[in-house]
């Protein structure tokens, strides 16, 4: 199933919901209550996808109106062989489930490392990734490491944007990563990173804003109801060259209390907002300054 090129995407279609955020609903509890709310596209998790059966979503997403941006989060590479045999066999199954729905982006985690060095367990990861990113691209798939916050070192030691974007930049210029609000906010250099990196690097953005203080990952809050830069750095990436998708990823009890259509119409609303924003004046053309039109 053929994905339509990233460059062609309206604003609308630019907003995809991560179904996890959805956690009490099934797959097709997603899918339809996305569709019935005029949603353009949605971001795929492995948990989620494996419990209602691959073949099932494959063929639920092929019935669907919707168009699959995201499949994450594959790998798990960890420090042994045998562990980045079974890291190499995960992803490769997700470029084989990304090509039947049509998905754009596979997004790979390096797992754990537990007492090993960093540098060896990112050995283990670096190569990987190389064996990995020359199948992703005769797939025409981008494959973006994930950096997760410092909390979750169960999922990842990839910590730092900086670290991502070293590794993927080893391997040429189809490596990238995934830039997440809530996993990099707290980064002295996110907005410059995004700067930099918008229209290479960044192969996918995850949204949600964050509080000022919390203890977990999954205690993520609603657009513009916290502290992230959000304006900022939305008018950075777009104004970098970045033309991939938003995918909403906003977990946690906030998102329970409220009620998911409270918060998918809530999020919609604030993005649209961030996008007009930081558009404004990209397309048109550049103005003569007083001067220049006088001496005409």
């Amino acid at each position: 199933m053929a994905a339509r090129p990233l460059a062609g995407l309206t604003a609308a279609e630019r907003l995809s919901v991560g179904h996890y955020m959805l956690r009490r609903w099934s797959l097709e509890d997603d899918v339809r209550g996305l569709e019935r709310l005029r949603f353009r596209s949605i971001s795929l998790a492995t948990s989620k996808v494996a419990a209602y059966g691959t073949r099932r979503a494959v063929r639920l997403l092929r019935a669907s109106a919707l168009t699959v941006a995201h499949l994450s989060s594959y790998g798990r590479f960890g420090t042994t062989a045998r562990s980045r045999r079974r890291g190499l066999d995960d992803v490769r199954r997700g470029l084989a489930f990304a090509h039947d729905v049509g998905a754009r982006v596979v997004v790979v985690l390096s797992g754990a490392r537990g007492r090993t060095p960093w540098t060896d367990a990112a050995a283990v990861f670096d190569d990987a990734y190389g064996t990995l990113l020359p199948e992703a691209t005769a797939a025409g798939v981008r494959l973006a490491i994930e950096v997760i916050h410092p909390l979750r070192q169960d999922l990842s030691f990839i910590n730092t944007l900086g670290a991502a974007r070293e590794m993927a930049r080893r391997h040429g210029r189809r490596g990238g990563y995934v830039l997440d609000v809530w996993h990099s906010t707290w980064e002295p250099t996110l907005l410059e990173t995004a700067a930099a990196d918008a229209a290479t690097r960044v192969h996918a953005v995850q949204l949600s804003d964050v509080k000022p203080v919390t203890l977990r990952s999954m205690d993520r809050t609603l657009l513009g109801r916290g502290i992230a830069p959000l304006g900022p750095l939305v008018r950075t990436l777009e104004r970098g060259g970045y033309r991939g998708f938003y995918e909403l990823e906003i977990l946690g009890d906030d998102v329970e209390r409220l009620g998911y259509e409270r918060v998918l119409a809530s999020s919609r609303r604030t993005f649209g907002t961030l996008l007009r924003a930081a558009r404004t004046g990209l397309s048109a053309p550049p103005r003569r300054s007083r001067a220049r039109r006088a001496g005409r």
